[in-house]
């Protein structure tokens, strides 16, 4: 078990973007009302009324019509020849993706006065699409079918502004003949400040980066890399948007969205999340890392690729993870937020070791894991509740005992 420290407290808000409200943006041709077109009405022209060719349209209207049936031997093979004509048309059309505005929710401090048997919240998820607003961007090209040859794409940020936020991290996985065969991955200098809030979803300090290259300087190696080659990522647009916001150029990116295929692939799910699809398949690694986002992704995209959409049940990984009876009848509580874990990992580590985890301070409560408090709502702006109740237990005598998670590591050791 490496050495672990704690961190000093401090006060910052907690925000939680969640995907909310879904606004399309119509300004490009939808490949499917082409094709249905096509399909119903290609011997009438009705594909080429849509995609702006209105005049050998309505030719093909009237000979269709006006000829008492003639015209079909004329207008079935010209509605034949269309079909390697309409993507091309399709292509004219700049495509606007649909973009899902998030919506902050502010998270308030864990309910210390809750039933001991309620859970402790996770860290906050980012799974932002924001709509890509840089200037004279690349041609962005939706594609709809089954890819092989691919990239996979995700970035780390210092917020959810394409124009006002930094990158702090870039990873891709390249996949040809549907197997990885190259790894992408940097951690890039923001030249933004890291909000604590952040820097604890992310587990990137303003350490980690301050030495490290800016995206500008990266833009040749990534652009080397792509290749392009298409771009598949978890709501994609907020990536290609600060990518290219940022400096990242090419005539023409073509991406395709995960978010996408799992409504259409897996329609009874809550939300689409990439924490809830890691769930479904089974998913451990970690979240908010972009390397290991790539590889859920990667996954996540040839499982729903291929049919594979039912449910996987992942091992215990109290299976796979040495276990140990140290904390046996040690009952812990957990305030704050870490920069080298997750609570829920904490907690996990915790009863892996025949410790008991609950939501609240009380009287049996013999040790409370204090981390850094970033939420402003604090009682008396310091400190969490559970800090001040523990404080007045031990002003009263009790046993309880404040650590960090250094010293709960010397526990376990």
């Amino acid at each position: 078990m490496s050495q672990i420290s704690a961190s000093k407290k401090t006060s910052h808000p907690k925000v939680k973007p969640t995907v909310t409200t879904k606004a399309p943006i119509q300004t490009g041709k939808d490949s499917n009302i082409a094709w249905g077109l096509w399909l119903l009405f290609g011997w009438l022209g009705g594909h080429r009324y849509y995609l702006g060719r209105k005049g050998t349209g309505f030719i093909m209207t009237l000979l269709a019509l006006l000829t008492a049936g003639y015209g079909l031997i004329i207008t079935i093979p010209w509605m034949l020849l269309d079909t390697i004509r309409i993507n091309k048309w399709l292509a004219e059309y700049k495509q606007s993706p649909v973009a899902e505005q998030p919506t902050p929710e502010i998270i308030p401090e864990v309910d210390e006065t809750m039933p001991e048997t309620a859970p402790i919240p996770d860290e906050p998820v980012i799974d932002p699409v924001t709509p890509i607003i840089q200037k004279n961007k690349p041609n962005i090209v939706k594609l709809k079918k089954d890819l092989y040859n691919f990239i996979v794409l995700d970035i780390e940020t210092t917020g959810l502004s394409a124009e006002n936020d930094g990158i702090t991290q870039v990873s891709a996985l390249k996949y040809i003949d549907n197997k990885k065969v190259a790894q992408f991955n940097k951690y890039v200098n923001p030249e933004h400040e890291i909000p604590k809030e952040v820097q604890f979803l992310t587990h990137i300090s303003p350490e980690t980066v301050i030495n490290e290259p800016t995206f500008t300087e990266i833009v040749p190696e990534l652009r080397d890399f792509i290749g392009g080659l298409p771009i598949i990522g978890h709501n994609i647009n907020f990536d290609i948007n600060f990518l290219t916001t940022h400096g990242y150029t090419d005539k023409q990116i073509f991406i395709e969205d995960t978010v996408t295929i799992a409504r259409k692939k897996l329609p009874n799910l809550e939300n689409y999340k990439l924490e809830t699809l890691k769930k479904h398949y089974g998913i451990k690694n970690q979240s908010h890392d972009s390397l290991d986002d790539c590889e859920t992704t990667a996954f996540i995209y040839q499982q729903m690729r291929d049919g594979s959409t039912d449910k996987i049940i992942a091992g215990d990984p109290a299976e796979l993870t040495e276990s140990s009876d140290k904390l046996s009848g040690l009952r812990f509580c957990i305030t704050g937020q870490f920069m080298e874990m997750t609570r829920s990992e904490i907690k996990f580590l915790i009863e892996q070791n025949g410790g008991r985890v609950t939501s609240a301070v009380s009287g049996l409560t013999d040790y409370l894991i204090d981390g850094e408090q970033v939420y402003e709502g604090l009682k008396d702006g310091v400190h969490s509740s559970a800090e001040l109740k523990a404080q007045e237990f031990i002003d009263n005598g009790g046993k309880i005992k404040i650590i960090g998670l250094d010293e709960l590591n010397k526990l376990i050791a």
